[in-house]
C-alpha cells in the first residue's frame, strides 16, 4: 500500500491482508466512535487529526483487501 500524505511525497507501508483488515476495523471503528462525539470533541480533535486522510486511508484499505481477493479467486490460492 502506499500512501501520499502532504508532508512526506510518498511512504510505502508494507501490510498483509490481515494487517490491513485489522487497521481498516480499527479506523472504521474510530469514525464511528467520532460521529458520536458532540461538537467541542469533534473541534478538539479536528485540530490534530486529518479525517479525510483517515477516510481515505480506510477505503484505500478496503481496495487492497479487495484486489487480494480477487487475485486469489482469479490464481486460485
Amino acid at each position: 500500500m502506499q500512501v501520499t500524505d502532504k508532508r512526506i511525497h510518498q511512504v510505502k507501508i508494507e501490510l498483509s491482508l490481515q494487517e490491513c483488515k485489522t487497521l481498516r476495523r480499527a479506523i472504521d471503528h474510530y469514525l464511528a466512535l467520532y460521529s458520536h462525539m458532540d461538537s467541542k470533541e469533534k473541534l478538539q480533535i479536528e485540530k490534530q487529526i486529518d479525517f479525510d486522510t483517515i477516510r481515505t486511508m480506510a477505503s484505500h484499505l478496503q481496495l487492497v483487501e479487495t484486489s487480494d481477493i480477487v487475485e486469489q479467486i482469479r490464481t486460485g490460492t
